[in-house]
């Protein structure tokens, strides 16, 4: 790794002695394991990776990224695994290798794989020159962190994600573990439904113990078969996102290992509610003090800055929260997804919510995106709206109480979304002309796919009655 990724990864001395402490983590962990799965994160949040024999970590340690080839092309790839001909960056330019930028602090076993005992290695897409490539969405994520940086401040963030268990055959809820039929019922804190599946909830949080996730409250949402696990908060925004992709693995990985499966769809049932990523977020600033606690009564400038900054930048940030043709389906009115860019203490129906007034808790609930979208896209969005506040002195629109409409409203279809994106300025500069074109070009593209596509139920409604 050249000194160019200095800036982001650490000097290739630094990483090198970090992946080997890793290394020697790993081995006197798991003395048996002779497997390492090496995955990257695409810019849809899906994961790409390969298996190779464990010496292959030696061979990182001594050679640096070069050791490992992943194309860079690979963060592109569209929600159905193929390039995206406008990219650019694929073919068109003969697909060339990248380099694979190990991130030492996620090695460790790969919970629920069915090669066992097997070592589990995140990293990043790099250039020629070992820097991270603009497309991979941590460095997406870790542009808008040196900005923050510059700026002398520090954001703090914890993530709670939803998600469903369903059962692994057909599309519908999990069956209760007791009486084999589809759970039916609202379950909102429910302990009996959560005691029928402490077991595979359970497995979890035992499994997210044993990688070093620090998870906090466990509990039942309101949908059939809809749960929640909240991550604890942490002052490294990059790392809570590698903790969420983490945790996104062990879920599917329990819940199949107890006949299961679980997703993380927007909404993947029309009658109950959908699965959302919720962020909280402070920040702090050089002297550890936390800009959002005001002086007195009221809203803190900083936090009224950085309410006017998100809520002027949903619009053309809507893509990265809600990136998929099904993540417009969740935000319905009576649903607990914000209908438009709202704050409100306390307020659920907010689309940023303050759940504490003051003090060093002081923080934003950022509620708009869906379980469905990338973590790292979705924490640079925020972070980055929050910037332009604080730097622009923005003001936020009225406080809102329940589910209001008084706010910006959120673009009405994934296609408007796109058309905000890809003509906002916001976007480029932000995070980059590349990421914005290769995104753009990506969801256009899915967008066309998509309306390709005819559903069950025009079949159902149409085919017979024209």
């Amino acid at each position: 790794m050249t000194d160019t990724a200095s800036s982001s990864l650490g000097t290739f001395a630094a990483q090198q002695e970090a992946l080997r402490a890793a290394v020697e983590g790993a081995r006197a962990a798991h003395p048996g394991a002779d497997t390492v799965e090496l995955f990257i994160v695409n810019l849809n949040g899906q994961l790409h990776g390969k298996r190779a024999p464990v010496r292959i970590l030696d061979k990182l340690i001594k050679s640096g990224p070069d050791a490992v080839s992943f194309q860079p092309s690979l963060a592109g790839l569209d929600i159905f695994g193929g390039d995206v001909a406008e990219s650019g960056i694929a073919m068109e330019i003969g697909d060339p290798d990248g380099c694979f930028l190990p991130l030492p602090h996620t090695l460790t076993s790969a919970a629920f794989a069915h090669h066992t005992p097997t070592l589990s290695l995140q990293g990043m897409l790099g250039q020629e020159d070992g820097a991270p490539t603009r497309l991979d969405p941590r460095a997406v994520l870790m542009r808008v962190l040196r900005e923050a940086a510059r700026m002398g401040l520090t954001p703090v963030v914890a993530l709670e994600l939803e998600f469903y268990l369903i059962d692994p055959v057909a599309a519908s809820p999990a069956k209760h573990p007791m009486t084999g039929v589809p759970l039916n019922m609202l379950q909102m804190l429910d302990l009996e439904v959560h005691r029928a599946f402490d077991p595979v909830l359970a497995d979890m949080t035992e499994a997210a113990a044993a990688q070093g996730l620090n998870t906090d409250t466990v509990l039942c949402e309101f949908g059939a078969g809809q749960f929640e696990i909240n991550l604890d908060h942490q002052a490294d925004a990059a790392r809570a996102c590698d903790d969420l992709i983490a945790l996104k693995r062990i879920i599917r990985g329990a819940a199949r290992r107890h006949g299961l499966d679980a997703t993380f769809m927007a909404k993947p049932f029309g009658a109950w509610s959908g699965s959302g990523l919720h962020a909280h977020v402070s920040i702090l600033d050089r002297s550890g003090h936390n800009i959002f606690s005001p002086p007195g009564e009221g809203l803190a400038p900083a936090t009224a800055h950085a309410l006017g900054g998100l809520a002027a930048t949903t619009a053309p940030f809507f893509l990265m929260f809600a990136p998929h043709l099904n993540s417009y389906r969740r935000h319905q009115l009576g649903s607990y997804s914000p209908p438009a860019a709202t704050w409100g203490f306390d307020n659920r129906g907010a689309a940023f919510r303050l759940p504490v007034r003051s003090g060093p808790n002081t923080r934003i609930e950022h509620r708009i995106a869906g379980a469905d979208a990338n973590p790292y896209l979705v924490m640079a969005a925020i972070l980055a709206g929050m910037l332009k506040g604080l730097t622009e002195g923005l003001k936020p629109p009225p406080e809102s109480i329940g589910e209001s409409t008084t706010g910006p409203a959120f673009p009405g279809s994934w296609s408007e979304a796109r058309a905000a994106f890809e003509q906002g300025e916001d976007p480029a500069a932000a995070f980059g002309a590349e990421f914005a074109r290769v995104f753009g070009a990506m969801k256009r593209h899915e967008d066309i796919v998509l309306r390709g596509r005819v559903s069950d139920i025009e079949h159902e409604v149409y085919l017979r009655r024209f």
